[in-house]
């Protein structure tokens, strides 16, 4: 596992639960309005300091009792093919475990899933479905490079991996960061594809100081403004229980 950074507490990145979060490093997608440059890009992240794994579970084992679960996310943590024993090890210590997910790897959810390794998915819906390429930087090839090879059926595998979370993750959540672009009809298209799940949460975007993006033309851009997203929510909620988080 490539983690880049421990938190030991979090009482918000799993809902109802007390987490430590651990952030892996790399991502096969180059969403432009993201601000862990550093975790995506490797250009950027390339003299970020690792944490071993084996020091994430010694800490994390000092942690039994005290917390619920782990949050992995990052980046995009499937791409980490220890994945499944660094959860297996998780587990081991009786902890809960919720994934952070992009829902590009739907093959390898199936295989955490089948062995009872996740308790939670949290899967970031970009956009509209149409609108995909533009949010995930397929649009703004990697600084000038071909997109990640087997992105051509990006959508088809987000579908994907909606239906085998629907089917088969004991709780679960849709998110989507109102990132700049993004106006109220493609929240009503988002909340129209996903009709009928289980949760789907809205996060106002927001840019920490000192983070750069991964697509720095797009600093600035203007926003859905923070205050219409709760008028928005009665419209959503026809399609899909929604809340505001953030």
């Amino acid at each position: 596992m490539e983690v880049a950074h421990l938190q030991l507490l979090s009482l918000l990145d799993y809902p109802g639960k007390v987490a430590a979060v651990v952030w892996t490093v790399g991502c096969n997608l180059r969403c432009p309005f993201c601000y862990n440059a550093e975790l995506v890009l490797p250009e950027v992240g390339e003299d970020l300091p690792r944490v071993p794994r084996e020091e994430v579970l010694a800490v994390l084992r000092e942690r039994v009792g005290f917390i619920d679960g782990v949050v992995v996310t990052g980046g995009e943590p499937t791409l980490n093919v220890d994945l499944p024993v660094f959860l297996r090890e998780l587990k081991a210590l009786g902890f809960l475990i919720k994934l952070d997910t992009n829902g590009t790897r739907p093959d390898v959810l199936r295989c955490l899933l089948d062995e009872g390794l996740v308790d939670y998915v949290a899967l970031d819906v970009k956009a509209p479905f149409a609108r995909y390429p533009e949010f995930t930087g397929l649009l703004f090839p990697d600084h000038g490079r071909s997109p990640p090879e087997g992105m051509s059926d990006l959508v088809a595998r987000i579908q994907e991996s909606i239906a085998v979370i629907r089917g088969r993750v004991p709780d679960y959540e849709f998110r989507t960061t109102v990132a700049p672009g993004l106006a109220r009809q493609d929240l009503i298209a988002i909340a129209g594809e996903i009709r009928g799940a289980r949760r789907y949460v809205l996060q106002p975007f927001f840019l920490p100081e000192g983070k750069r993006l991964v697509n720095e033309t797009w600093r600035g851009r203007p926003t859905l403004p923070v205050e219409e997203l709760p008028r928005l929510l009665p419209e959503l909620q026809k399609l899909v229980p929604t809340e505001l988080r953030g």
